[in-house]
């Protein structure tokens, strides 16, 4: 929950100029660089200034910063330059003080040294206790530490200098709720989300943990999927609730869409989230529809070929990269599309695309690992040699090191030659921790033999949600195959399946598979996901084939009229439905009494129910209605979905069609003569 709220620099450096006319050329020099975003150039100057005078500590303070924030992972140096600035900074000069001991906070809170980090924080708090900035930093390190009272108190510091400021409102509802006080944590929640009109995104993620903690997992998946929606990413609350309740979530997911249905952040973070929950037609579905609302359809196709290529619907994938690589033909468009060829047994086409990749990036070592597998797969076993060899110069990543050895010790039992084999992996096992169980020490120890490790590989996995879903039987399976156990192999595959990661299509044509090629329990488990990959994809193909059927289309709608006002007939869900015709009104709504009768009959659910908010009678009144979200609207032979509706109190009122169904449409006319209301697209 960290968030770094930081003064800006050039502001500090403004101020500071105009106290000390005396700041140094190199300093006004990096300042301006600074103001324009040229870190590599503010650095530069900074750096010379150091050179020329070495107490120039805020040359010192900037070359400290830039590593911190500016250019991330740099933090050894980072610290180093906030020493040798506080050692020469003079001591009444607290402004700059405190913003060193500052950054000495941030580095020590990003390497998980949070008592390192309070500490240096609690400095710059001291020389400017009324520094907000600070306040916050100090309250979310002790809430990192555990120390949640301390959080509170630091948090309420902040709000008797900055009241009503709504994101400390969530977070102090975050430190109410670890420190066991749910009841202050509620009323917490209340206030970020009344003073923030409920965009708070702490305090639903708080309210989706105490929902949990009640086993009100409708409710959780609600608060948690508009955290989502506001934050525009995945929340860990909801990997809970991906394990408990996985498809309440994806129906929440479906009720925010329908929120904003033809909003294209809407749609991004509606296939972001179905992703991370390996829900790869919704993401399809949503991502579709993202690439329809979007003024550059284009920019999306690498993200639906990407999740097509996932699942090994390979057309699909090579479609939609062919399109996007028409305008885009950066490096990440040239790993897909080699990817694709490599899925296919195309391994000389892969070869070509990564190839041309290199062209973009010649230095990218990742790409000579890339194209010595396919190499290797082609059995051209020198050339993988002598690939590795430069992939080897290039990576420093440990993992990545690790992987290449295990190519380079394959490449050797091929060729039969076992001194050399055992030699990678000697190398790879020195890189490797006492705990060490990452995937790729799982071909490393089939090489070796090992079969114990194997089991012990398999036991942790059963154990590991997340390790599954991140493709573990999958690296299992490849394990077996080097040693050519058939059963587990097969076994491992058909696990990773149910795991929901599909990588059935590749194995069929790499060479450690080939011993399984005419193997007829393995042909039957090819058949069982080609099968199953049929039936999502034509799915997913009625899903979109079965949106909102606008497009060139008018509803007549015949119309009666009673007491003054039209009455038309629609089906809500499948339930036929008598509505008064109201352009003035802004929702479709229904009575209390059709909605029950709805949801008892399974014409609603649980999950469609949004939440509530206040509407204005036609009287002027001000009354709260149950917002809920009607899957499908059949409206004549136009069919709508997702729209929004209000469930009214009253058990009298009457069931009005509103905006949320006529803004779909470009036209509204009533012919009284004919008695029909037409509909007409845009």
């Amino acid at each position: 929950m960290k968030k770094l709220f930081f003064t800006l620099l050039i502001a500090l450096c403004a101020q500071a100029m105009i106290a000390d006319s005396g700041d140094s050329y190199y300093f006004q020099r990096a300042d301006e660089a600074y103001a324009k975003k040229d870190y590599d150039l503010c650095l530069h100057y900074c750096q010379e200034g150091v050179k020329a005078n070495p107490k120039d500590g805020k040359c010192w303070a900037v070359i400290a910063e830039i590593h911190s924030k500016r250019q991330s992972g740099r933090y050894g140096e980072a610290l180093q330059a906030a020493e040798k600035a506080l050692a020469v900074l003079p001591k009444k000069d607290l402004r700059w003080r405190s913003f060193v001991h500052a950054i000495q906070g941030d580095v020590f809170y990003k390497i998980s040294d949070f008592a390192a980090s309070k500490e240096a924080y609690l400095a710059a708090l001291g020389m400017e206790p009324e520094n907000t900035t600070y306040l916050y930093d100090v309250a979310d390190v002790c809430a990192a530490l555990g120390e949640y009272d301390e959080a509170i108190k630091y948090y309420n510091r902040y709000l008797e200098i900055q009241p009503s400021t709504v994101y400390i409102y969530g977070e102090m509802a975050y430190a109410y709720y670890k420190a066991g006080n749910k009841a202050e944590a509620q009323r917490y929640c209340d206030l970020a989300n009344t003073l923030g009109s409920g965009e708070n995104n702490t305090a639903h993620r708080v309210l989706s943990r105490m929902a949990v903690d009640k086993s009100d997992y409708v409710n959780a998946c609600r608060e948690v999927a508009r955290a989502m929606f506001i934050s525009k990413t995945w929340h860990q609350e909801a990997d809970t609730l991906v394990e408990l309740c996985p498809d309440l979530l994806a129906a929440a997911i479906r009720t925010e869409v329908a929120k904003a249905p033809t909003d294209v952040e809407t749609n991004a973070t509606a296939a972001y989230c179905a992703f991370s929950m390996l829900r790869y037609f919704d993401a399809l579905y949503y991502l579709h529809r993202k690439a329809e609302q979007s003024d550059a359809p284009q920019e999306v196709y690498p993200e639906i070929a990407a999740v097509y290529e996932d699942i090994e619907a390979l057309d699909e994938a090579e479609k939609y990269y062919t399109m996007a690589f028409k305008t885009d033909s950066a490096e990440h468009m040239l790993r897909g599309m080699a990817q694709v060829a490599r899925e296919r047994g195309e391994f000389q086409e892969a070869i070509k695309y990564l190839r041309r990749a290199l062209q973009e990036t010649p230095t990218e070592g990742k790409l000579y690992y890339l194209i010595a597998r396919n190499l290797y797969e082609a059995g051209l076993f020198d050339e993988t040699l002598q690939t590795l060899d430069t992939a080897r110069v290039l990576i420093e990543d440990e993992e990545w090191l690790i992987a290449i050895h295990s190519i380079r010790a394959e490449v050797f039992e091929a060729r039969g030659e076992q001194e050399k084999m055992q030699q990678e992996l000697a190398a790879a096992q020195k890189m490797r921790k006492a705990d060490d169980t990452r995937d790729e020490f799982y071909c490393i120890d089939a090489l070796l033999g090992d079969t114990a490790a194997l089991t012990r590989h398999a036991q942790a996995l059963e154990k590991d949600p997340k390790a599954q879903s991140k493709g573990g039987w999958g690296a299992l399976a490849q394990a077996y195959a080097i040693l050519k156990d058939k059963d587990r192999t097969i076994e491992a595959l058909r696990r990773n399946q149910e795991a929901h990661n599909y990588n059935i299509r590749v194995v069929q044509v790499l060479r450690r598979y080939a011993f399984l090629k005419d193997d007829p329990d393995f042909k039957a488990l090819v058949a069982k996901y080609e099968n199953l990959l049929s039936e999502h994809l034509a799915e997913l193909n009625e899903r979109l084939g079965s949106r909102d059927t606008l497009q060139n289309k008018i509803a007549e709608l015949p119309f009666t009229r009673q007491g003054g006002v039209n009455h038309v007939k629609c089906t809500i869900n499948g339930l036929p439905l008598y509505f008064v015709f109201d352009t003035g009104a802004a929702d479709v709504s229904i009575s209390s009494v059709e909605a029950n009768f709805m949801l008892k009959n399974g014409y609603l659910t649980d999950a469609d129910f949004m939440g509530k908010q206040n509407y204005v009678t036609a009287t002027g009144e001000i009354h709260e209605g149950t917002i809920i979200n009607l899957r499908e609207v059949r409206v004549g032979d136009v069919v709508l979905r997702d729209i929004k509706a209000s469930v009214i109190k009253n058990q009298s009122a009457p069931l009005l069609l509103g905006q949320s169904c006529f803004r779909r449409f470009g036209t509204v006319e009533v012919d009284n003569k004919a008695q029909v209301i037409r509909l007409m697209a845009q």
